[in-house]
């Protein structure tokens, strides 16, 4: 059984070769990268890695950090991506107000790669910090095929965002996260996907996360949800498949 890194930047590595990142993953089992750009600046560097290798699925995004950077034609431009490649995601994006409380141009920016979502049915990788709220309102516009990356809210939040068909990432994050344990626990794990976001969520603020961290990862929640690894291995695996095929399902 092998793991799916549903969120990594690879393209931000500073101290590893690429090449060797994505083929030692494999001694790890894990097969399949999901390689996210925040910032158009990425998207050209996300579209050479995805030519190279086949082990990734291209994300092209403009995260709620870097939407002032963004130039006036990247709708344009994204879509050209999306349509050039019937694979690719569509993400990071979403409302970070922790980093900036003013969300109007962050909704305005968020509600357009939702339409691009909706219109070539492709996943949505979703940022959402300190904006219950907000995406509350905008659940209603989300394509089936969403992920919340990087969770850390609370259960009862988790638990709605589930309830609306949603899939939840988890990453090193969560395990730093008071009573992470009712957390963890509590979630529907039929829409829990894994994650590194490496390079970044190191414990280590001197290192690169690393893909091996995947597979330490799902031990630490196996132990903390009291079931085998091989148990959640195998729930990961179908959690992946069934998005996969929503994502098929829905466009048939």
């Amino acid at each position: 059984m092998h793991y799916v890194d549903s969120h990594i930047h690879i393209q931000d590595y500073k101290k590893q070769d690429v090449k060797n990142l994505v083929t030692n993953a494999m001694q790890y089992k894990i097969n399949t990268f999901v390689n996210v750009s925040s910032h158009p600046n990425d998207w050209g560097k996300i579209k050479h890695l995805a030519d190279m290798y086949r082990q990734i699925i291209p994300a092209y995004g403009v995260h709620p950090w870097y939407i002032h950077d963004a130039e006036n034609d990247w709708y344009q431009t994204l879509e050209h991506l999306i349509q050039e490649n019937r694979s690719a995601w569509i993400g990071e994006c979403g409302i970070d107000r922790l980093k900036n409380p003013n969300t109007s141009e962050q909704i305005e920016i968020f509600k357009q790669h939702i339409k691009l979502a909706q219109k070539y049915n492709r996943p949505l990788v979703v940022h959402a910090v300190k904006a219950d709220m907000i995406m509350r309102d905008l659940f209603f516009l989300l394509p089936q095929r969403t992920i919340f990356h990087s969770f850390t809210g609370s259960l009862e939040w988790g638990k709605e965002v589930q309830k609306h068909g949603f899939y939840i990432g988890l990453n090193q994050s969560v395990l730093h996260k008071k009573n992470n344990e009712r957390l963890i626990c509590g979630l529907d794990f039929t829409q829990v996907l894994l994650e590194t976001d490496g390079p970044y969520q190191s414990d280590d603020k001197s290192t690169e996360t690393l893909p091996w961290r995947l597979p330490l990862l799902a031990e630490q929640i196996a132990q903390i949800l009291r079931i085998p690894l091989e148990e959640l291995q195998k729930m990961l695996y179908i959690n992946w498949m069934n998005f996969m095929e929503k994502q098929h399902a829905s466009h048939t």
